[in-house]
């Protein structure tokens, strides 16, 4: 099986139209199909943000349903489950019809030659949260304690592996930000923040090296593994997504107005050759 992977769409059916196009896909009565033996793979957040969330998830969820795409959750999704599991409002009322399907779709997926994750393959929290899904009350139950072991797992494996900065360090938006996310892949050890931050950010104090508690959730990625692919991370266009075996497909699609894609073929080492967007 050969796959296509696209990143998070965020609301924009518009780009995820124009992407599927792209990559040889048609659109159908129900969702996209492609005329060759090739499915669809969704990193997560395909909502929120962008204008029409409701159509993304209508045709996605079709395409799913016809057996022709394979989808993980998001942290924008996940949120969604958690307040709607604590009797919350959720970001939108039409959400709600989709409640059922999202909660049962996978937290990750381990594939015969890659793996999908919507931020980290954190290998401890994978062990973790293997088999478990966001339909059974106990494991929600056990996620909306901020201390529980099941929430920490999640929050690393579909937000990314943290760190609190030194002194003052902003984003691509010019916004501060206490926390940096890590190239939670590397051994991290020896490298100051302004190496071992992913996205990078900017600020004079990020030339100072972190401390080893600042780090120790790091748990790094063998190069020897199959590929990952995760979103999440909203890239500005010059960042590279292609990091040896770990590939991000979020290049922010909101603001960049690009939503990116990558064609996998097995045996191939990941390549931006195989890259493209909307």
């Amino acid at each position: 099986m050969y796959y296509d992977l696209i990143g998070d769409v965020h609301g924009h059916f518009d780009l995820l139209e124009r992407l599927v196009e792209k990559l040889g896909y048609t659109r159908t009565r129900r969702g996209y199909e492609h005329r060759e033996d090739r499915k669809l793979v969704f990193v997560g957040d395909l909502i929120n943000r962008g204008p029409d969330s409701l159509s993304v998830l209508k045709t996605v969820k079709e395409t799913w349903e016809e057996g022709n795409a394979l989808v993980t959750l998001g942290n924008h999704e996940f949120g969604t489950l958690r307040l709607a599991f604590m009797n919350k409002p959720i970001p939108s009322p039409d959400y709600k019809p989709f409640l059922p399907w999202i909660e049962n779709l996978p937290l990750f997926l381990d594939l015969d030659e890659i793996r999908v994750v919507h931020a980290a393959w954190h290998l401890s929290s994978i062990d973790l949260l293997t088999g478990v899904r966001a339909c059974e009350k106990s494991f929600m139950q056990a996620v909306c304690r901020s201390d529980s072991s099941h929430r920490k797992a999640v929050d690393r494996i579909l937000k990314g592996v943290k760190a609190t900065l030194p002194g003052i360090a902003k984003d691509r938006f010019g916004i501060v930000r206490p926390k940096g996310r890590l190239r939670w892949w590397e051994d991290l050890r020896g490298k100051s923040f302004s190496e071992i931050l992913f996205p990078p950010m900017y600020g004079d104090s990020l030339q100072a090296f972190p401390q080893g508690h600042e780090i120790d959730a790091v748990e790094p990625y063998p190069t020897t593994e199959k590929p990952v692919f995760v979103g999440h991370y909203c890239l500005e266009p010059q960042i590279p997504k292609v990091n040896g075996n770990v590939t991000c497909l979020d290049g922010c699609v909101t603001c960049d107005k690009r939503l990116w894609g990558y064609t996998q073929v097995d045996g191939e080492e990941p390549s931006r050759a195989n890259l493209l967007h909307s």
